[in-house]
């Protein structure tokens, strides 16, 4: 008869475990069929305050609350309610109201009864079980999903998770929670949760979880996913997040809050003093734990991020230097370079007889230039810049380095350049046949290139510009053309262009024709051209404008028969 006890009380409790409520919701119930109680009794009304103070109660104290009513035995009413520490207070609440309800519907007059559902457990019962560990009973489960794909490597992996969980929940959160995650491939990750319920002492709930952990290796050590419960604990492991991330971590660093003791009645005031200062608590808690987090991650960054900055102004300051050495040398090479040209005041007066008026070859609106002669016999002309000049000492060099080193037959050369003493004297070629007048028609009677340095270059256009103006104003432009032979048509396309070049350097240029004009005039014949105005050829200060005189050229000898361009 002893031998055959443990078979029937395993009959017995096998006939206890009821299929899920509804297999969608995970919810699973077991009602005991030894004790019962009358419907409308005193027991009844004694369980329905305990199960009415304690969704409340749960919410207020981080999901875990127990409370008893009635005087005494057989009436005396336990209840105690547990949600999964990750879940907000109001999930809490209302999972807690809803499993009573399906407890009361399921149980009815029945005094032993336990509900589970993944976020909360509901428990009742007519004699105290706080604090006891109830392993005896077990319900587990696994859902429908493959097996691991790596079952060995899975297998390891997820039995080091179960035992870092049962310890950490049992021995290092005063809420006997843990959660936690590893990884087993680069894909795949085993999420885990151990918790007990908030009555138990630390042996107690280890004891439990260590118990809920030795069934895996039946069950589900090659599944991706299965739980084990115990009456007064559970584990679960996921290959997905099941759990809420920020929750479970408040809930690990959270401080145990106060748990209404037995027989205090209802527990629903969720504001109450000590337990809003235990929530403030753990929340103040959680903000230094996250500001700690924060630091340990920006102190560095900014620390590298000064570094950064001072390295960048460093080689910046350096580049700026090293590019100032570098123009620095530039100058001194262009300043040797310039010296080479400079000449000594005193030789440049002994040249031109300290600069006489008989040496004077004439005047222009930067100054005199006189006519001079080196020791060596060379003749040169020197322009005395007038001290009313604003251009510079360093300026001058600048340009006269530049100027020298053009070279072209029609500019006249530039020897060097004399600065001394508040002199500015600037040495050129002496040209042998008087005056550049004679040559090319400028009305100074001097060396030219007066204007030069400041950037304007009396090249062979400006002195063609002259010479092209005189014979169109003498009215003998023809001899402009080349003696090649040509017919008379060749020849009035030659004028035809001499007169719209004449029209494009008129000195005003609201006169001068615009592009598109000009294309007109050399495509669309026989057309009347107007008369040209003086160009722009003169050297500016050199004398006062000469209004322009109608060129005598007959307009008709301009128009012309169509003639196909060459």
């Amino acid at each position: 008869m002893h031998r055959l006890l443990p078979l029937l009380l395993l009959v017995c409790s096998s006939s206890l475990l009821a299929a899920p409520a509804n297999a969608g919701d995970d919810i699973y119930i077991q009602c005991g069929s030894d004790v019962n109680y009358t419907l409308g009794g005193a027991f009844q009304a004694n369980l329905d305050a305990v199960l009415s103070s304690l969704p409340a109660a749960a919410a207020a104290s981080w999901g875990f609350a127990k409370n008893a009513t009635g005087a005494a035995a057989p009436d005396q009413a336990y209840g105690l309610a547990q949600c999964r520490r990750d879940v907000s207070s109001p999930l809490c609440s209302n999972c807690v109201e809803k499993m009573a309800q399906k407890l009361r519907d399921a149980c009815l007059g029945q005094k032993n009864a336990i509900i589970f559902s993944e976020t909360c457990m509901l428990r009742h019962s007519n004699v105290s079980f706080f604090g006891e560990p109830d392993a005896g009973y077990l319900l587990k489960y696994y859902k429908a999903v493959l097996n691991a794909s790596e079952p060995e490597l899975f297998a390891s992996r997820l039995d080091a998770l179960m035992r870092s969980l049962k310890t950490k929940a049992a021995y290092g959160s005063p809420l006997m929670f843990a959660a936690d995650v590893t990884d087993v491939a680069p894909l795949v990750k085993i999420y885990g949760v151990a918790q007990c319920t908030g009555d138990l002492g630390k042996d107690d709930c280890y004891k439990c979880l260590d118990r809920a952990v030795a069934y895996i290796p039946s069950y589900w050590e090659t599944k991706q996913g299965g739980q084990s419960i115990l009456w007064s604990c559970f584990v679960r492991f996921e290959a997905s997040l099941f759990y809420n991330a920020s929750g479970a971590e408040e809930a690990m660093s959270a401080a145990l809050a106060p748990v209404p003791a037995p027989g205090a009645g209802s527990t629903n005031n969720r504001h109450g003093s000590t337990g809003q200062i235990g929530i403030l608590a753990n929340k103040f808690i959680i903000v230094l734990k996250r500001l700690k987090t924060a630091l340990l991650v920006s102190v560095p960054v900014a620390v590298t991020l000064l570094v950064l900055l001072f390295v960048a102004v460093y080689v910046c300051k350096k580049n700026r230097k090293l590019h100032k050495h570098v123009q620095i040398a530039s100058n001194n090479e262009e300043m040797g370079s310039s010296d080479s040209l400079q000449y000594d005041l005193n030789t440049l007066r002994a040249a031109t007889d300290n600069f006489s008026e008989q040496n004077k070859l004439g005047q222009g609106g930067f100054g005199p230039v006189y006519k001079g002669k080196l020791p060596n016999g060379q003749n040169i002309a020197v322009k005395r810049l007038s001290t009313t000049s604003q251009q510079g000492q360093a300026e001058m060099k600048n340009e006269v380095v530049l100027v020298a080193k053009l070279q072209h037959k029609n500019l006249v050369r530039l020897f060097g350049y004399c600065i001394e003493k508040h002199e500015m004297l600037l040495v050129y070629e002496f040209l042998r046949n008087k005056s550049l007048d004679k040559i090319l028609y400028v009305y100074i009677k001097s060396v030219l290139l007066t204007n030069c340095l400041n950037g304007e270059l009396t090249l062979v256009m400006h002195c063609w510009y002259g010479q092209v103006w005189r014979h169109w104003h003498q009215g003998n432009v023809t001899q402009l053309v080349d003696d090649c032979p040509a017919d008379e048509h060749g020849k009035q396309e030659m004028l035809r262009c001499i007169h719209i070049g004449l029209l494009c350097v008129q000195d005003d240029a609201q006169l001068r024709p615009r592009m598109a004009a000009v294309i007109h005039m050399l495509k669309s014949r026989p057309m009347t051209l107007a008369s040209p105005s003086e160009p722009l050829f003169e050297v500016p200060g050199e004398r006062p404008r000469v209004a322009a005189l109608e060129p005598s050229v007959n307009k008709a000898s301009i128009s012309h028969s169509e003639v196909e361009p060459r």
